[in-house]
């Protein structure tokens, strides 16, 4: 081999060696080149991912040489990849949150890009972040700015009842955030579920469960939002009973004698502070019922005639008057009745003699009282002998006797309502 040839080859082998140098090296962005980083969201919620894109440009305004590499960094999370290489100037990677709320500052650099002071290190060179090469990215709770919180009803009846609470967080913007937990609390009652995560449209909800006025509390971060629930007032009635005397009580109501019934007077009346009534109906508890409006005026008033008992008893009733309200919600007030049994029934028979007449006879008069109901009709059995011998609608009556001796008369007595009742007497007949 001569000299010449030997040189040449050394040249050969050293080139060989540099091009493959350079095929190991990174390309980066030359002296003066600037980066501009822009991300698609400045908000995320934990674990959740946001696209960065660097454009690069060389100092004479053009794409820097595809294949340029960009590294990316951050300080919270993590960014895939971590070197990027240039397509027409553009390197794109995934800002990956994380399970940490916080805030992500996100540098791009390659070689020269940037300007301004300090330094971070970048590719094989360093370069200085400036407003154009560093993204901000607010991760999780730390992006809520503030809280909206409403509930739906806005109150629950007065025995209690459930509302669907929603809150909704908002960005500094004011945009609605997805992904975020929201912490639920209720000074009364429960909320279930405790925590909930907004939807796409920023809005987390959960179901508050409450039986007096609550305060329910919507946080996330340090922002936090308030929203009571308040109690409806009910339908509220009351009512009283009095005997159609107008003095006393229903505890103990005489049934008439005549008709075996007992009239009393209901008075119905609006609660104060009740709710606005749909309907109001009075049961009187004797399988009838009467409906009385909404109670427009404010009360009511009723009569109603009970029938006393058959069997000497009290005849013992329940009235309940039902209000409901324009929510459906119901209350109920009663009372009760008790009609005491009517008078028994007892008649007495008098017999009044006048003086005898030797062989004309004595003349008897008869006189029946009744107490405990109305006469309606009188038999009279002058000899006892159970043959009625006349009947009137008086209560008096004469008769002849012509013969001495004991004499039984009786008197059978119908009165208006069905009843009846039997008297006698004894008296006896001499001088005739």
């Amino acid at each position: 081999m001569t000299k010449r040839t030997a040189t040449t080859s050394a040249l050969a082998i050293v080139l060989a060696m540099l091009l493959a140098a350079c095929d190991k090296v990174p390309l980066i962005a030359p002296s003066g080149s600037a980066i501009t980083l822009s991300a698609n969201s400045t908000t995320v919620p934990t674990n959740g991912t946001v696209g960065l894109t660097a454009f690069v440009i060389e100092s004479g305004g053009t794409p820097v040489q595809n294949g340029t590499s960009v590294r990316f960094t951050t300080t919270l999370g993590t960014i895939t990849p971590s070197d990027a290489q240039t397509t027409n100037g553009v390197a794109v990677a995934t800002f990956n949150a994380g399970a940490n709320s916080g805030v992500a500052t996100i540098h791009a650099v390659s070689g020269g890009a940037g300007g301004g002071s300090g330094t971070t290190s970048g590719g094989t060179g360093t370069t200085t972040p400036t407003a154009t090469n560093v993204v901000t990215i607010t991760v999780g709770v730390a992006a809520v700015k503030t809280m909206a919180v409403t509930a739906s009803p806005t109150s629950v009846g007065p025995n209690g009842g459930s509302v669907t609470v929603t809150a909704t967080a908002l960005d500094p913007s004011g945009g609605s955030l997805s992904g975020i937990p929201v912490t639920f609390s209720a000074d009364h009652g429960g909320v279930d579920p405790g925590v909930a995560i907004t939807d796409a449209n920023g809005q987390a909800t959960t179901t508050l469960t409450t039986s007096v006025e609550t305060k329910v509390t919507a946080s996330s971060g340090t922002a936090t939002a308030t929203a009571t629930v308040t109690l409806r007032p009910g339908p509220g009635v009351t009512i009283k009973c009095t005997p159609a005397s107008g003095s006393g009580t229903c505890a103990a109501v005489p049934a008439s004698d005549a008709s075996n019934t007992a009239t009393v007077t209901f008075d119905i009346a609006k609660a104060t502070g009740s709710s606005a009534l749909r309907e109001v109906t009075i049961n009187f508890g004797d399988g009838t019922s009467q409906g009385l409006g909404t109670l427009a005026g404010g009360t009511a008033t009723v009569a109603h005639s009970y029938s006393g008992s058959s069997g000497g008893s009290n005849a013992t009733y329940t009235a309940v008057v039902s209000a409901t309200d324009l929510d459906n919600e119901r209350s109920t007030a009663s009372t009760i009745v008790n009609v005491t049994p009517r008078s028994a029934l007892t008649i007495d028979l008098a017999a009044t003699q006048s003086t005898s007449v030797p062989g004309q006879g004595q003349t008897v008069t008869f006189t029946a009282t009744v107490a405990g109901g109305i006469a309606q009709s009188f038999a009279w059995d002058f000899d006892g002998d159970g043959t009625v011998d006349a009947t009137t609608s008086s209560n008096k009556i004469a008769h002849v006797y012509t013969s001495n001796g004991r004499i039984t008369a009786t008197v059978t007595v119908q009165t208006t309502d069905g009843r009846s009742a039997t008297a006698r007497t004894e008296f006896i007949i001499t001088g005739i």
